[in-house]
């Protein structure tokens, strides 16, 4: 039931990207791959029309937190929380969370690479292309993702956009970024709000 949200863009499956120069030679992917703790909304957007536009936030504090909540009509629907041993994948339509261990499912999941650090980076792609205020990531193992394009302001991402191994494109907007946000500790831990959780760990 909840595999259906393996099609969005923060349950994607993701490679860390090597070492060295791709970074340093792009001060926004460089900047970027600094930024430590924030957070964000966004917006996903399908070249599938029959796909519905996916809306939500991003929480983030590296180098093991990610939190992201996917909304709709002003609720949140659905959640991914990633802490240090755990990653907990939550349905509240469905009334169902499945708790996972971290190292059996943190690389299906492409938003993890926003917790990467800047050697990773570039660690698993094969070309990394950036041109002033973007760069166009290409993967070495391109089974899920094959292409990921990142677009800069002066203060973070604005867009990512990103080609599947089935030539299926998205676009996820970025907006209202926060830099070190003030906030609980505990936005990452699981809140036991839905009583069903299923553990796989």
């Amino acid at each position: 039931m909840l595999n259906k949200y393996f099609i969005y863009f923060f349950l994607f499956f993701f490679l860390p990207l090597s070492i060295a120069t791709c970074v340093e030679e792009n001060k926004y992917l460089f900047n970027f791959s600094k930024e430590t703790f924030y957070s964000a909304d966004f917006s996903q957007s399908f070249d599938n029309k029959e796909k519905e536009a996916v809306n939500g936030n991003i929480i983030l504090k590296k180098p093991f937190f990610l939190k992201v909540s996917n909304a709709r009509s002003n609720s949140i629907e659905s959640e991914i929380i990633i802490n240090e041993d755990s990653i907990y994948r939550i349905d509240y339509d469905l009334d169902q969370a499945v708790k996972y261990r971290k190292e059996n499912i943190i690389h299906q999941i492409p938003a993890a690479f926003l917790l990467e650090d800047l050697e990773s980076i570039c660690l698993n792609s094969s070309k990394v292309d950036c041109n002033d205020n973007s760069c166009a990531i290409f993967l070495k193992d391109n089974s899920y993702i094959s292409k990921i394009d990142l677009i800069f302001d002066d203060t973070f991402i604005t867009k990512v956009k990103y080609t599947d191994a089935f030539g299926a494109k998205s676009i996820v907007s970025i907006s209202n970024f926060i830099s070190r946000p003030k906030l609980s500790p505990s936005v990452f831990s699981y809140n036991y709000e839905v009583k069903d959780l299923i553990s796989l760990d």
